[in-house]
């Protein structure tokens, strides 16, 4: 029973560390949307964002997200994005 309690809280710990530093971004407009995602001592990725679809990105050390003139940085732990009306918008 006890192993079973170890290994159920192992889980949940490996669970919480593989999203502890990831960035979700949901694009509510009706139209797909393209930024550049730059990790933090990476290089720059170009990401589209079909409309109503979220995704998850890795911001271990920090990033940066830009969008035509506009630009957010996160740091390392977790966050969540949208675009609505082709802005970003912190959750």
């Amino acid at each position: 029973m006890n192993m079973r309690i170890l290994a159920f809280a192992g889980l949940a710990l490996a669970a919480s560390i593989s999203s502890a530093s990831a960035l979700t971004v949901t694009n509510t407009d009706r139209t797909s949307h393209t930024f550049m995602l730059t990790p933090q001592g990476g290089k720059a990725e170009k990401v589209v964002l079909k409309s109503k679809a979220t995704g998850t990105y890795d911001c271990s050390k920090g990033c940066e997200v830009r969008m035509s003139a506009l630009k957010t940085k996160f740091d390392a732990s977790v966050d969540k994005l949208s675009i609505k009306d082709g802005k970003f918008v912190r959750l």
